[in-house]
């Protein structure tokens, strides 16, 4: 029961920062906090708990957007599932750079799940989604995972200890 309020807790305060941080810096500097919360339950407590989130961190941002509702849910369990599959052969446990390493493929997987989804539903351009969305995102993500994943440490062992 404390690892599903855990998720909640964490789930609610990235979307917040998520929030945040696109009103206060804009476009161009906006982490994908609810992806790295959804890797780093993964990582942590395994898949049953990162679906959980998943779904939670799908409903918070479909239900504040104005795009169809689902796409969102679907693409977070599509990179819960991926983070699953690429932990076994990327990731080591005390390595730095195979963190980063697998949270780069889950972003892209989620970044053309999301675009796939959207260019099945309208027109866009391939170009301008890598452009605007692929590069500034995997680059501020990128840069923030080490932080993200030693708050959400924090947190975790805050609450079981």
């Amino acid at each position: 029961m404390r690892k599903i309020f855990l998720i909640f807790f964490c789930v609610f305060m990235a979307f917040l920062g998520e929030f945040f941080l696109f009103n206060l810096a804009g476009r161009w500097f906006m982490p994908n906090l609810l992806l790295l919360t959804i890797i780093y339950f993964n990582l942590a407590f395994g898949i049953r708990f990162s679906i959980l989130a998943a779904v939670l961190a799908g409903l918070l941002k479909d239900g504040f957007s104005a795009d169809v509702f689902g796409l969102n849910i679907f693409a977070f369990v599509v990179a819960a599932y991926m983070t699953t599959f690429l932990k076994r052969y990327l990731h080591y446990v005390a390595s730095r750079r195979s963190r980063l390493l697998l949270v780069f493929f889950v972003i892209t997987v989620n970044i053309l799940t999301l675009s796939g989804l959207h260019v099945m539903l309208e027109k866009i351009d391939p170009g301008e989604i890598f452009r605007f969305v692929f590069i500034p995102e995997t680059v501020v993500t990128l840069l923030v995972t080490s932080f993200v994943f030693l708050q959400l440490r924090k947190c975790a062992s805050r609450l079981f200890v």
